[in-house]
C-alpha cells in the first residue's frame, strides 16, 4: 500500500554514486555511497532506486544492496527488491526494436573507427571515445547526428564516450516516472544526477515540486541544487534524510603552564 509520506530516493549510477573519472569498465560504488545506500534502505518511510542507462545485468554486477530497486536501459528494465524484475513491453518496445532494426547496422560500422569501443545496452548503444583522436570524434559526431536525424534516435555526449538512445522517449526521465508509476509512489521524490540525461530527470522532478541534487559546480537544471562532488552529495542527503552522524566528541583542552 502507497503512503504518501514515504520519500523516493532515486540516485543515477555513474558520476553519482562512482568517483568522477572512473573508467566506467570498472566504476563501483564508493565505500561512502555504498554506506549511503544502505542507510538509507534500511530506514522505515524511505525507498531508494539506481537508475542507469547501463544494461540491467550491468548494475545488478555492482549495486549489491538489499532493498535497493535497481533500473537499467533508462528504466526499460527493473530489478525489484526480492528478487522479480520487470521489462518494457507492449508499443513502446516495439517501437524501440524498429528503431535498433534501423539504427545497429549503421552504428556497427562506426564501431571501426580507430580508437572506437562499441557497447550495444540492447535498449541503447554506446561509442567509448577516451582513446580516440579528436578528428575520429568529429568524424564519428556527425555520422551519428546523420544516422539519428528524423527522430531515429537522441545523442547524449560525455567526455568519454557518446550514447544513442534507440527511441527518444527513453531517457532517464521516462525511468523515474515508470518507478513512479510502478510504485504508486505519492510521497516526496529526491533524485540526484550528473549529466545531460540525467538532466531530463532532474527536470521533471523538479517540476513535481520534488529535490533534485546536481554533480557538479554548476545546477544541471533550474531549481536543482549543485553539490561540488560524491562527498558533499552524502552530506547533503543525510542532512535532508535525517541521518546524519553525530559529530565526533570534542576533547577537553589541554592547558600548559610555560617554564619559569
Amino acid at each position: 500500500m502507497n503512503d504518501s509520506s514515504q520519500r523516493l530516493w532515486i540516485f543515477s549510477f555513474d558520476g553519482v554514486l562512482t568517483t568522477a573519472g572512473t573508467d566506467r569498465t570498472r566504476a563501483r560504488l564508493h565505500r561512502l555511497t555504498r554506506q549511503l545506500l544502505e542507510e538509507l534502505a534500511g530506514t522505515p518511510g524511505e525507498r531508494v532506486a539506481v537508475l542507469s542507462s547501463r544494461s540491467l545485468e550491468d548494475l545488478v554486477s555492482r549495486v549489491a544492496i538489499p532493498g535497493v530497486f535497481l533500473g537499467g536501459g533508462c528504466g526499460t528494465e527493473w530489478h525489484i527488491p526480492g528478487g522479480d524484475s520487470m521489462t518494457l513491453s507492449g508499443r513502446p518496445k516495439d517501437l524501440l526494436m524498429e528503431n535498433r532494426d534501423i539504427l545497429l547496422p549503421v552504428l556497427r560500422d562506426l564501431a571501426e573507427l580507430p580508437g572506437v569501443t562499441f557497447e550495444d545496452r540492447r535498449w541503447s548503444a554506446v561509442f567509448h571515445v577516451a582513446g580516440a583522436a579528436p578528428k575520429t570524434k568529429r568524424t564519428l559526431d556527425d555520422r551519428l547526428q546523420e544516422a539519428c536525424r528524423d527522430g531515429r534516435g537522441a545523442l547524449y555526449r560525455y567526455p568519454d564516450m557518446v550514447e544513442t538512445l534507440f527511441l527518444p522517449e527513453i531517457t532517464m526521465e521516462f525511468g523515474v516516472r515508470a518507478l513512479c508509476h510502478l510504485l504508486k509512489h505519492e510521497g516526496a521524490i529526491i533524485c540526484a544526477g550528473s549529466d545531460a540525461n540525467d538532466a531530463t530527470a532532474l527536470g521533471w522532478v523538479v517540476r513535481q515540486g520534488g529535490t533534485a541534487f546536481s554533480v557538479g559546480r554548476r545546477p544541471l537544471v533550474s531549481g536543482s541544487t549543485a553539490v561540488v562532488d560524491l562527498r558533499s552529495l552524502v552530506r547533503q542527503v543525510r542532512d535532508l534524510a535525517g541521518t546524519s552522524p553525530p559529530l565526533p566528541a570534542r576533547w577537553p583542552e589541554r592547558r600548559y603552564n610555560k617554564a619559569a
